[in-house]
């Protein structure tokens, strides 16, 4: 026969217990909803984003961001490609109402120089004929500007906001966060 006082000790052993799966149930529940809710994973299938990110990379992108905020120039966004539906991951390069075009590798924005293109790999000089980036929407590039799988190709174009999945946020390989 147990004594009240070991009775007490072994009801409240698995109230504690109890307390302590339900915290880690609940703290699961939390990581996983940021995971994949706020955040999505995407593995990176080409060079097209080298030297920034790698062939083999994965990374999150923030789904929310779009909701609460405008792209600027020289973020790395998500979005489908509307021919093969894959996801693909290029950086703003140019804003609604600017003008855009660029002369043997040079990047011209608005009739002025835009982006150090030295940070960009091309095999052969960039050529983009003046093209004028409709309002609310956006141009963008590869990083490594040998791929034409971005605004150049003509079923991709400038993209719409709501076209955009989300803005690149966390590389996994060294633990990179982007920011401004």
């Amino acid at each position: 026969m147990m004594t009240r006082t070991e009775r007490y000790k072994t009801e409240h052993r698995m109230q504690g217990l109890l307390t302590w799966i339900f915290s880690g149930a609940l703290a699961l529940l939390l990581v996983m909803a940021v995971l994949f809710v706020w955040f999505s994973p995407v593995h990176i299938a080409d060079p097209s984003m080298s030297p920034t990110l790698k062939e083999g990379d994965t990374v999150f992108y923030d789904r929310l961001y779009r909701h609460f905020h405008e792209y600027q120039r020289g973020d790395m966004v998500v979005f489908r490609d509307p021919d093969t539906g894959t996801l693909l991951i290029k950086r703003v390069v140019a804003l609604g109402g600017e003008t855009i075009e660029a002369h043997d590798g040079v990047l011209i924005i608005d009739g002025s120089y835009g982006m150090d293109e030295d940070r960009y790999e091309a095999g052969a000089p960039l050529d983009i004929k003046k093209t004028k980036v409709p309002e609310g929407k956006v141009f963008v590039l590869s990083d490594d500007r040998n791929y034409g799988e971005d605004s150049r190709k003509p079923s991709i174009g400038c993209l719409d906001p709501d076209q955009i999945l989300g803005l690149v946020r966390i590389r996994l390989r060294d633990f990179t966060i982007f920011t401004r």
